[in-house]
């Protein structure tokens, strides 16, 4: 009983400590509750993001509400800038919101955030001229990304300055539910930039096999560029169904926006299909236009190489071939060219004007080696009346520069000219070589676009080129080669073509004597040498029936100057025409048909004496022939 009743004390003294601890405790843990602030574990959250983001972040506050679904809450959060670049700081965020799946968390350690929340990001992307940028991330990656449900961008701006694409631009970004909105603004390879995009939420970007809606319109300067579909996994470029329009006044403006040269063209408008398979980006069942010229086709892409590689077969079913100037150096399209800007008419009209005929523009070689290209092109119809071809087949290759022509030819009737031409850069020229057929030509169609007349025959020939330069005139320039073609199969020409090289006293005396209107051709002969950029006659015959056409001299590419003399020699005895040579002479595009002056004069004064003497008036307009004779028949075809 008595050890009973010292138990007693013992129990009420430890409860009452216990009572005590307790209440300590309680109050220990409500002081703690009370002045607790998880701002203490800030600069633990600021070392696991700079590590993971290979840059210094700092963050102003942090809040967390724990629980079944722990809230995350940083304010102001900053992260720096890499050395070498003009911004302090690289990104400034004013609120991010994280829930944490803390439940799933315990039970796998699967890293599940149903929701994050980004409230007014700042952030500064910049490119120097050495490519290096500051958005490239340095930082020790995840072990396992984690599993994100929701993510809702609020107000968000995107500056971006690139030195070497000359692009300065600020870019909104939102989300309102499960779309994406993007605007922009600014400056890109020199051309006012302005971007409209919508797209699916951001998350299902990395949705493989989940089709993620786009809708985009951007204008670089006068470039226009919509696409509008969805593709299937973009991340991994697979699976597009997505329409694409271009159009603007110059394909040649494309080249910042695809990485990929054009020649100059003049205006167009082309849509068709695009869709990206094993990494290559197809653009098929193409359908538009390029100035005045229809365009249709497939273009793929492979960026996978050294240089991307673009392959296209392309078709046009009918085509002015002034739509294709830009492919020689030249000014590409008409004054009348449908879509054609003042500033466009004005340079046709410059070039126009121009007292140069051949193309002057250098090819850029830098510009070349921006893609290798294997390109097959058919115009089915060539329109233009001034223009002697029927129709166009080409094949063009480029590889590291080299340009390629083959395959090419252009028909005209029956007949074609045809050939190859290779252009191999040294330098900052190039090495040309070119080789030319012409098989069966009708000489009317020829004669017709020149303005001569018409005529009935073909003719067959070839040329040869060997030069060096930067552009056609320059290669032409100091070319080395020749020009050989020959009427194999006889014809006729009529009489404007003969008389143009003899002096007519009048149509009334000529019609009087009975001259015909036309006269069949026996043989012709053309053989010109080129040296140096000049080309010199070897042999220029026509035989006729009745006449004898012969003539020489030089065309100077260099200076695009002709000084050529042609003579008419009736084979039989002549009264109507003075034995007076043709002087052809003058730059390329005002050629002068005129007679040789001391000889005419000579002629004018015999004439003159028949006002006294009338026999003597009829002795300069009579020849007496050179005979049936002529080296011309006797020759072989090139």
């Amino acid at each position: 009983m008595a050890a009973t009743r010292d138990e007693a004390p013992v129990s009420k003294r430890r409860r009452r400590w216990l009572g005590v601890s307790g209440l300590l405790v309680i109050a220990a843990v409500g002081l703690l509750w009370w002045a607790w602030d998880w701002n203490w574990f800030r600069p633990l959250v600021e070392a696991r993001l700079s590590a993971a983001l290979g840059r210094p972040v700092t963050i102003d506050r942090v809040e967390l509400h724990p629980g079944r679904m722990t809230v995350l809450s940083l304010f102001g959060v900053t992260a720096g800038d890499t050395p070498g670049f003009q911004e302090e700081k690289s990104a400034r965020i004013g609120r991010v919101i994280v829930s944490f799946d803390a439940e799933t968390w315990l039970r796998t350690r699967r890293v599940v955030l149903p929701s994050i929340e980004i409230d007014h990001p700042n952030l500064e992307f910049e490119q120097n001229a050495s490519g290096k940028s500051n958005w490239d991330l340095s930082g020790s990656p995840s072990s396992a990304p984690p599993e994100i449900g929701n993510l809702q961008i609020h107000d968000g701006t995107v500056h971006v300055h690139m030195d070497k694409e000359r692009a300065n631009a600020t870019v909104t970004i939102s989300t309102q539910g499960e779309t994406l909105v993007i605007g922009g603004n600014g400056s890109y390879a020199g051309q006012p930039i302005a971007v409209r995009a919508t797209g699916g939420a951001i998350l299902a970007l990395r949705k493989a096999g989940e089709p993620y809606p786009i809708d985009l319109q951007l204008d670089n300067g006068p470039t226009r560029i919509t696409l509008k579909g969805h593709i299937d996994d973009p991340l991994a470029l697979k699976g597009a169904d997505v329409n694409l329009v271009l159009s603007g006044p110059d394909m040649a403006l494309l080249l910042p926006l695809t990485g990929i040269a054009t020649p100059q063209t003049p205006p167009y408008n082309i849509g068709g299909h695009l869709d990206f398979q094993n990494r290559h980006v197809r653009f098929t069942g193409i359908n538009g236009r390029v100035g005045s010229s229809d365009l249709s086709g497939d273009i793929e892409v492979d960026p996978s190489g050294e240089r991307p590689t673009l392959t296209a077969n392309l078709l046009s079913h009918r085509v002015d071939m002034q739509d294709l100037g830009g492919f020689i150096g030249s000014t590409p399209g008409r004054t009348t060219t449908p879509g054609q800007s003042p500033s466009q008419v004005e340079e046709v009209k410059r070039a126009e004007a121009d007292p140069k005929l051949l193309p002057t523009r250098s090819i850029s070689i830098p510009k070349v080696l921006t893609a290798d290209v294997h390109l097959t092109y058919r115009g089915e119809k060539i329109l233009g009346k001034d223009v002697p071809f029927d129709a166009i087949t080409a094949k063009l290759d480029i590889d590291a520069g080299r340009i390629r022509v083959s395959q090419l030819r252009l028909a005209i009737d029956r007949g074609a000219l045809s050939g190859s031409i290779d252009l191999k850069p040294d330098g900052k020229e190039f090495d040309a070589d070119a080789n030319l057929t012409a098989d069966n030509v009708d000489i009317s169609r020829l004669l017709a676009s020149a303005g001569l007349g018409s005529g009935r025959g073909v003719l067959d020939g070839t040329a040869q080129l060997r030069g060096k330069g930067s552009s056609m005139s320059t290669i032409l320039a100091h070319g080395d080669g020749g020009i050989r073609a020959v009427m194999p199969m006889g014809g006729d020409i009529n009489s404007l073509l003969v008389d143009l090289s003899g002096v007519e006293v009048g149509p009334a005396l000529l019609a009087a004597i009975g001259l015909p209107n036309k006269e069949a051709i026996q043989c012709m002969v053309l053989d010109f040498a080129l040296q140096q950029g000049v080309l010199a006659s070897r042999t220029l015959e026509i035989d006729t029936t009745d006449h004898l056409i012969s003539g020489g001299g030089r065309i100077d590419l260099s200076r695009e100057l002709v000084e050529m003399t042609v003579r008419t020699d009736p084979k039989h005895f002549t009264i109507g025409k003075l034995a007076t040579p043709i002087v052809i002479s003058g730059p390329f595009k005002h050629l002068q048909f005129a007679p040789d002056k001391e000889l005419l004069i000579r002629g004018g004064v015999a004439a003159g004496l028949g006002v006294l003497f009338p026999p003597a008036a009829l002795l300069p307009t009579i020849q007496f022939g050179v005979g049936d004779k002529s080296p011309c028949a006797e020759r072989k075809g090139p």
